[in-house]
């Protein structure tokens, strides 16, 4: 009768183990699990864009939208620019901001020099606008020159502010190029801005953070 008693209390002690083992090899496996999904997060891993690249990426296909439609009509043109150089500027001051950050930065002199600079190209557009107006220009002169004077304003931002607007004042001026010898030349602009934006999106997620976003 003892050695039944102890029969059946030894069944039901290892009934009882039976359960917390496989527990303990569940929870094991979920832990190896978890660790190999965050060694291939480390490995790969997959970096959202943010906010300045999309700015950017719209930055170049704005340009390409102005060409087309400066070329179709040079009044809604000049609209156009007028409203876009407010644009671009802004960018820039929310670049620099994101930028400088944290840091003691006289905001009062960054404001006014950007403000000069900006102003500087919106008298620009306006000067060109008036020798269209005196029959100097042409529709097509006027957007080269316009093209060819926003191109150069956002090449020197990104010589002092942050490099990628110099990718943008360099597709510009190739758009001016492909404008002076092409006809077709919209369909032709809109490849090469989805080439730049496609490429700045795969080295964006192949190498992410190796390819410094702005000067510091």
């Amino acid at each position: 009768m003892k050695s039944k008693q102890e029969t059946d209390s030894g069944t039901g002690a290892r009934q009882v183990e039976t359960p917390a083992v496989e527990e303990l090899e569940e929870h094991e496996v979920r832990e190896e699990e978890n660790a190999g999904m965050e060694m291939a997060a480390r490995a790969y891993p997959r970096k959202r864009l943010t906010l300045d690249e999309m700015v950017f990426y719209g930055l170049i296909i704005l340009s390409v939208i102005g060409v087309g439609i400066t070329q179709a009509s040079v009044i809604v043109g000049r609209t156009y620019w007028l409203a876009m150089i407010p644009i671009i500027a802004a960018t820039t001051l929310y670049i620099e901001w994101e930028r400088d950050r944290g840091k003691e930065i006289r905001w009062r002199t960054l404001l006014r020099t950007q403000l000069f600079h900006w102003a500087a190209l919106l008298v620009s557009v306006e000067l060109v606008y008036m020798l269209f107006n005196f029959g100097r220009l042409s529709n097509e002169g006027v957007s080269l020159m316009i093209l060819l004077l926003v191109a150069q304003t956002t090449f020197l931002v990104g010589v002092y502010v942050d490099w990628r607007f110099s990718i943008v004042a360099l597709f510009q001026v190739l758009c001016l190029i492909v404008l002076a010898y092409l006809k077709a030349y919209i369909w032709i602009m809109l490849l090469i801005a989805t080439g730049i934006i496609a490429l700045g999106i795969y080295f964006h997620r192949k190498f992410p953070g190796k390819i410094p976003s702005s000067r510091r």
